[in-house]
């Protein structure tokens, strides 16, 4: 049993396509991970939490409290700071009123935290004032649902008590749904206590373990054993040959689902092994061993498990359902009489799951169907993390042990329906597989249509091109630019400002000027009355808050002064530059994960495009035609550099249009040598010139990416070799150059293509 359970094992996953396929699972997994994680400016990045766990490593449970409370209020107190800054966006009298109340109210906070709102020193996670306050206001309801934990199990205790004492008035049926749910938590939770919890951010366990697209990237691995396992035997008609070999029928069979088995665990630990080494790096874990409860997104659970035996459970338990879905599928295999009947039964199983899984309120009648479905096995963090009683005729039962009986019952049902089908032995063949066509094919008179319908139809190429196209054009369009008080006076300053000097724009410049030297001279007039003892401190400091609310926004009016200073001396315009700056990548992440999501598209796209005759041993008869093998080398070519240049343009007119949402583009005509970050370029480009030349010369890059492509795809005649160099010499110098290894960048074609962010 043991040696043919081997050999059904070492029959598919000795198999190069199935090799490859498995391979392909995990790097579409990988990359979903990386990509969904990517910081959009919004959200704290992972290097946020890790470093977080980093500097409370060693700490006791008293000094993480005082840590993570301190940082909460020093973010509430820059964003008082921020606050009364933006007021002075308000008219004159209104703001002012309004500036005097808040000030009035919480005394002294402005003059704690104005110096280091202004010096941005407080971002140590992080890259940004909102990213770092969203990280504190996170990680400080997550410690405070850890510290408050014993006060949790005291309410569910005396939620008990409260139903006796109604009870003891008669007020309460005993029989109801409500009582005996309430007289079972406080059973379930009656052996929990507050011990043993040592909080950790848990954004690493988390995103290791709810994650919907491995799921599904697991379910489709189980299919794509199955069609080894069963349908392509059926295919060939082998079925007819081991039911009469000495060790014939029952054998066979369960040496084949003990191999399902093994699969289905090793890829549950294969792919959320990946998951947990992604965020291990990425975000960081904490003490594993401590209580599950530590964790705030886990704290309804009744479980006395450590955070270990949870990712244990979990994986296990994925692998179990993977298992009762392949017994289910491979039933149906042996049953049907078509290909893909059984990979459209699953489909719509799992599609249906999870609708009614998403579909169905958590409190209605329906919750059974809710959570006792393929998607609510899945869903582990529910079962072992989450606390919830079904009412099934009046008595609450655990969700939990409901959907371990489900999975039970879904694995003994695969298993004998698949004996059952096999032991009967009918059905064992398969009809000829049947492709419909949408559109039929009608092969073009142009080389150049013909060559384009196969490398973007028939090799999939446009399929490829439009998921990177959503994908990148997504990113990019999401993305929110958000401004500051500080760029918003800047921002309105400049407009009014704009186009050439003249004698009123001088004068509104020289009055700001004039304003922040009566402000800096007022600061220093109350410092000097303070030393002599004339006033108090306490009563310096709330004088000087006025003028500190004037002298916050100098560091932007000397942008402005920059740009006034240059028109004097060289001439030309006054230009809103920020979004230019955003454009030109002078700020902002620049657009190194565009230029990786391309090259990677490209590479998918057409690795195969010059080896599509060589696997078929076309040449020899195209050679031989009118235009001959050059004719079509250079209509692919063509072909695969228009349809690059196509995708160049959409991260560029995608971050044109979400930085044009926030910082107006505007003065295209304009001299680019006003903006001081390009005033080393010559004066008769313009801004729109620059710009143009920007989107031009990222298309020639990705159309060289193209050829290089290309060249390699022609020169090893395998598009999978193709896409391995490709990814090896265009894709990892930038991942390398993303990680910190900036010599790497520079062997890859990204400063070509960001020619502007090193001006």
């Amino acid at each position: 049993m043991l040696c043919l359970t081997g050999f059904e094992i070492g029959k598919i996953w000795g198999r190069r396509s199935f090799l490859v396929g498995i391979c392909v699972l995990l790097t579409v997994n990988g990359f979903l991970l990386w990509y969904t994680n990517l910081t959009d400016g919004e959200h704290p990045p992972l290097s946020a939490y890790r470093a977080f766990c980093q500097e409370i490593s060693g700490m006791t449970e008293a000094e993480k409290g005082a840590y993570v409370s301190d940082f909460k209020e020093t973010m509430d107190g820059l964003r008082f700071v921020e606050e009364v800054l933006m007021l002075q966006g308000m008219s004159r009298d209104m703001g002012e009123a309004l500036q005097a109340q808040m000030l009035a109210e919480s005394p002294g906070v402005f003059e704690t935290y104005i110096d280091l709102y202004q010096s941005e020193s407080y971002l140590k996670f992080t890259d940004s004032f909102r990213q770092e306050r969203m990280l504190a206001e996170e990680l400080y309801e997550e410690w405070k649902s850890c510290a408050d934990y014993g006060e949790y199990l005291l309410s569910v205790q005396e939620n008990k008590n409260m139903l006796k004492s109604i009870k003891l008035f008669g007020g309460a049926k005993e029989s109801s749904f409500s009582a005996r749910n309430v007289e079972k938590s406080a059973g379930d939770y009656g052996k929990l206590t507050g011990e043993g919890l040592r909080w950790m951010p848990q954004k690493a366990v988390t995103g290791s373990m709810e994650n919907l697209w491995t799921d599904l990237l697991l379910l489709l691995s189980a299919a794509f054993f199955i069609g080894y396992l069963i349908l392509e035997d059926k295919e060939k008609q082998l079925f007819y040959i081991t039911r009469s070999t000495p060790r014939g029928i029952g054998p066979d069979i369960w040496a084949r689902l003990a191999a399902l088995l093994v699969h289905c665990m090793a890829m549950a630990a294969l792919f959320y092994g990946e998951n947990l080494l992604f965020y291990g790096q990425g975000a960081g874990f904490g003490d594993l061993s401590a209580s599950l409860q530590s964790l705030e997104a886990y704290r309804e659970s009744c479980l006395q498990i450590s955070i270990r035996q949870y990712l244990n459970l979990s994986v296990l338990t994925k692998g179990l359902a993977l298992f009762g879905f392949g017994t289910v599928l491979a039933a149906v295999s042996m049953a049907s009489a078509r290909y893909f009947l059984p990979f459209l039964a699953g489909g719509i199983w799992y599609g249906g799951s999870y609708l009614l899984y998403m579909g169905i309120p958590a409190a209605s009648r329906g919750a059974a169907l809710k959570y006792l479905n393929l998607a609510g096995c899945l869903r582990t963090e529910k079962l072992y993390g989450a606390y919830l009683n079904l009412n099934v005729l009046g008595q609450p039962l655990s969700r939990m042990w409901l959907t371990l009986g489900l999975l039970a019952l879904t694995i003994v049902t695969g298993v004998s329906c698949c004996l059952i089908l096999f032991v009967k032995g009918e059905g064992f063949t398969l009809r000829g597989r049947r492709y419909i066509r949408v559109l039929p094919f009608r092969p073009a008179g142009n080389l150049l249509l013909h060559e384009g319908y196969k490398i973007l139809v028939m090799n999939r190429a446009a399929l490829v091109l439009l998921a990177f196209g959503i994908l990148i054009g997504g990113r990019d369009l999401s993305r929110k630019y958000s401004l500051s008080v500080q760029e918003q006076y800047y921002q309105d300053i400049m407009l009014k400002l704009e186009g050439e000097l003249t004698g009123e724009k001088e004068s509104l410049v020289l009055a700001e000027e004039a304003k922040y030297i009566h402000a800096f001279e007022e600061i220093r007039r109350i410092d000097e009355l303070i030393l002599a003892g004339e006033i108090e401190e306490r009563v310096g400091e709330d004088m000087k808050s006025r003028w500190y609310a004037v002298t916050a926004f100098y560091p932007a009016f000397l942008r402005v002064w920059e740009q006034y200073e240059g028109i004097c001396e060289r001439g030309g315009n006054f230009v809103y530059d920020t979004g230019y700056l955003y454009l030109f990548g002078a700020r902002g992440e620049g657009v190194r994960i565009d230029f990786l999501l391309l090259s990677f598209g490209i590479i998918l796209a057409f690795g195969g495009a010059m080896a599509m005759e060589d696997g078929k041993g076309a040449w020899n008869l195209l050679g031989a035609t009118l235009r001959g093998k050059p004719g079509i080398l250079r209509d692919k070519t063509l072909v695969c550099a228009l349809a690059a240049g196509l995708l160049s343009l959409i991260p560029y007119v995608c971050r044109v249009v979400s930085i044009s949402a926030a910082f107006p583009l505007r003065g295209l005509r304009f001299s680019a040598a006003a903006i001081p970050y390009c005033c080393g370029i010559p004066g008769w480009i313009t801004v729109g010139g620059m710009a143009a030349a920007l989107a031009l010369s990222q298309i020639l890059v990705c159309v060289g990416t193209t050829l290089f492509v290309l060249l390699l795809s022609y020169w090893r005649k395998d598009a999978l070799q193709a896409y391995l160099l490709g990814a090896v010499v265009l894709a990892v110098p930038m991942v390398l150059g993303m990680w910190g290894l900036s010599f790497a960048e520079r062997l890859s074609l990204y400063p070509l293509y960001a020619w502007t962010a090193g001006l």
